[in-house]
């Protein structure tokens, strides 16, 4: 293992410049952060580095996780405290993270199958993806569309919601109004926007075998360019005196309805 002693260290400042999107586009890396992600992504093929915080080598669950086969040929680093501070965007770290190659999805090569998928616009909290993302995986859900403008799947904060979910469902970013419209003509695909208005309660409504359930921003909703694509409108009742739900709750409750119908 190599020691780094400098915050100048070159590994270093990479992780550094991977707090930026637009580095993260450039290079096709993103950072993981903790034992248990990096450990679901580590048969994976994606680890490009691992960067660990000297006061933490010794912790057993660190030497345990170094210790897998899939970990061997990882080059690993141990980084004096202070510089791993630079790295270090949560308040009690576990004190490892990885460089991690990004997974590459291409709405040009995409092959539309029997399921349930999502398409999200405009959703903005990070932690509020994250959950969508891993209770996408959680309930089956084919891939997940992201509109313009909704918040990078790649964010440090979105990371740690999805729990390696990123490595373990198809996610499409920057899409745009056109090829939404191109990929649900040409699909054969049935769409379902959750709407307050002129909408049915989602656990009445029949789900086609091959379904898109579209989301929208937390506090305006789907945007109308959006909703004039869909051609159902389904909304969650509330039971009690509150306006609505958290998006990433909405989300769940939809997708395991719709996937609870399409498995019976």
């Amino acid at each position: 293992m190599e020691f780094i002693q400098s915050k100048d260290n070159k590994t270093i400042k990479h992780i550094v410049s991977l707090g930026q999107r637009k580095n993260r586009s450039k290079y096709g890396e993103y950072i993981v952060e903790g034992i248990r992600s990096i450990r679901d992504i580590s048969t994976m093929g994606v680890i490009k580095a691992i960067v660990i915080r000297e006061s933490k080598c010794k912790d057993k669950n660190i030497e345990a996780l170094l210790s897998l086969e899939s970990m061997q040929s990882i080059p690993t680093y141990i980084a004096q405290d202070p510089v791993f501070d630079k790295i270090d965007n949560t308040v009690n770290g576990q004190g490892i993270v990885a460089i991690v190659s990004k997974p590459k999805h291409s709405m040009e090569s995409i092959s539309i199958e029997d399921g349930v998928y999502i398409t999200l616009d405009g959703v903005q909290d990070p932690g509020n993806l994250g959950t969508i993302l891993r209770t996408a995986v959680a309930a089956g859900v084919k891939g997940i569309f992201l509109m313009k403008g909704t918040v990078d799947p790649y964010n440090d904060k979105t990371v740690r919601s999805t729990m390696s979910a990123l490595h373990k469902i198809p996610v499409y970013e920057d899409v745009t109004l056109s090829m939404l419209n191109d990929l649900i003509a040409e699909s054969n695909m049935s769409t379902y926007v959750t709407a307050l208005d002129n909408s049915k309660p989602y656990h009445m409504v029949a789900y086609d075998k091959r379904c898109m359930l579209i989301l929208g921003n937390e506090g305006n909703g789907v945007t109308p360019e959006v909703m004039n694509l869909c051609k159902h409108r389904i909304m969650i009742p509330m039971y009690g005196d509150i306006e609505s739900l958290n998006v990433s709750v909405a989300a769940a409750l939809c997708m395991y309805k719709a996937q609870e119908q399409l498995m019976c």
